[in-house]
């Protein structure tokens, strides 16, 4: 949990009074647009009694929540704005009384939530990774379209099977062998997060410039959950959430770029649909691999993963997981 994590786009909660209810990690958090434009995020859950506040997500017309079960009433920020029976109550208990706010920043058009105090601003956890990814201009580009898959592995399993590209002229023979050339990615690590840098046919050669990610496919992990897979004029996004040691849900999104100068915006709407068609073709092949991982998990015959070179980038996630489990602060 010590980690910035990106949670939803901005677009979900675009105007003053729009929510969103998040659940994942086992909690539940509510991300609210305040009347000002800025975004607050909070726990979900009532300071008297501890029952769940929100469910799902709209415009609140009046900027209030009332508990379902005691009729505690909660501003847009998470502020106790009323209480029944207040005389009934130690005022003490009530004075600033609110559901303890989330660390929360908006960047490259997601809203993105930290539960420790102990990490640093979002801008300062992301690094040279947030320095790459600023040079899309994601401000500007929308979210067209989402998937959810529940895998049966665990999510660091899920994590891995992306983060490598020797895997794909078995893997994805049809989907990806002739497209990527795998054998010619970049490697980089820049801890926590990682990147590599893959050569496209069809794209890379006839490129103009020396910024790769004007003429590379880049992909991105941001520690420790979420890859960004960025073509110059789109992507797509996902993130592994543990459900279970066993299960995993993926969230994916495609997120598109304004039309290119010189194609219509028809043909950049058939572009992005036949892109993420073969972005979710690629996916399940993906996923019989990992789903198959239930069926061996117990196995006697295997005891750890042996990693090479070429899996650089697996090494240094496994590393980073093994720091926070060893570094644990003791007020987090």
């Amino acid at each position: 949990m010590r980690s910035w994590f990106p949670v939803a786009p901005s677009t979900d909660v675009a105007e003053p009074r729009d929510y969103q209810v998040w659940e994942r990690l086992e909690q539940s958090v509510v991300l609210t647009r305040r009347d000002d434009g800025t975004i607050a995020a909070w726990h979900n859950v009532c300071q008297h009694r501890g029952a769940r506040l929100v469910d799902g997500g709209g415009n609140c017309p009046r900027g209030r929540f009332v508990c379902p079960w005691h009729g505690f009433v909660y501003d847009l920020s998470g502020a106790v704005s009323n209480v029944p029976l207040r005389g009934s109550f130690d005022p003490k208990a009530l004075d600033g009384l609110r559901a303890p706010a989330v660390r929360v920043e908006e960047w490259a058009g997601w809203i993105w939530l930290c539960f420790a105090d102990s990490v640093p601003p979002l801008a300062q956890y992301l690094g040279d990774i947030g320095l790459e990814l600023s040079g899309y201009g994601l401000d500007g580009f929308t979210t067209r379209r989402r998937h959810s898959a529940t895998l049966h592995a665990n999510w660091k399993i899920v994590v891995d099977a992306f983060n490598e590209t020797w895997h794909v002229p078995f893997t994805h023979k049809d989907t990806l062998s002739d497209l990527v050339r795998w054998r010619e990615a970049v490697l980089r690590i820049t801890s926590p997060h990682s990147w590599m840098t893959i050569p496209v046919n069809g794209f890379t050669e006839n490129a103009t410039g020396s910024d790769h990610r004007r003429t590379h496919l880049c992909h991105y992990l941001v520690f420790p959950n979420t890859i960004f897979s960025c073509f110059p004029t789109h992507l797509q996004m996902w993130s592994a959430w543990p459900v279970s040691p066993d299960e995993t849900v993926l969230e994916a999104y495609e997120i598109v770029g304004p039309t290119p100068p010189g194609m219509s915006d028809e043909k950049w709407r058939r572009n992005n649909e036949r892109d993420w068609k073969h972005f979710l073709d690629v996916l399940v092949e993906d996923s019989g691999v990992i789903n198959d991982f239930a069926k061996v998990i117990g196995s006697k015959g295997f005891r750890r993963n042996m990693f090479n070179t070429a899996e650089s980038r697996l090494t240094a996630f496994h590393d980073e997981i093994e720091k926070l489990l060893v570094d644990v602060p003791p007020t987090d």
